[in-house]
């Protein structure tokens, strides 16, 4: 009977020292190309996240003021103090007595806090914006949002006393948002 030979066969399995640090050399060199990527994809999307939500807030009121039958305020900060500022937060409620000033018992819809403060947010056209009953706005207006650490891009909302609400991207030579 013939014998077989039993070989003992051992992979290793593994990295060698000079394939590790060849990963990692490739690894860093990636990672720091797409980190400027990332924190400006970061800093865009805070810019239309911030956009988004006053769109928001302006749909509601408007909404909000064709269904209620009455006038619908969203006015700078949350206590509609002609002093503050657009970038404290607003507040959005139906002024049941038309004097355009938040008084008790006045319905309030929504509060919203300050937007991040990386974000540059400016209304220049006034402390309120009224929407009528029948949809419309007492003005045209505004609001234009940008990141501090990008400063090439920002977005604006712009309102018309029609109660047409929309979003433009605000790049290069057509960027009518710079301070």
């Amino acid at each position: 009977m013939p014998h077989h030979r039993i070989e003992s066969k051992q992979h290793n399995v593994g990295f060698t020292l000079v394939e590790l640090m060849i990963t990692l050399a490739v690894a860093a060199i990636l990672a720091t190309a797409a980190v400027p990527s990332f924190i400006s994809m970061i800093a865009s999307n805070r810019v239309t996240s911030a956009s988004n939500e006053m769109v928001t807030a302006l749909n509601l009121a408007k909404s909000e003021a064709v269904r209620s039958g009455r006038d619908t305020l969203l006015c700078k900060n949350i206590d509609c103090d002609t002093t503050g500022s657009w970038g404290d937060g607003w507040l959005l409620f139906n002024d049941a007595n038309g004097d355009g000033k938040k008084n008790d018992g006045e319905q309030i819809i929504r509060v919203q806090a300050a937007p991040d403060p990386s974000l540059s947010f400016v209304f220049r056209d006034g402390n309120f914006i009224k929407f009528l009953p029948n949809g419309r706005t007492n003005e045209n207006g505004r609001f234009c949002f940008r990141n501090s650490y990008q400063d090439d891009n920002s977005r604006a909302v712009i309102f018309t006393n029609l109660g047409r609400i929309r979003t433009e991207v605000r790049t290069g030579s057509n960027d009518d948002c710079k301070p």
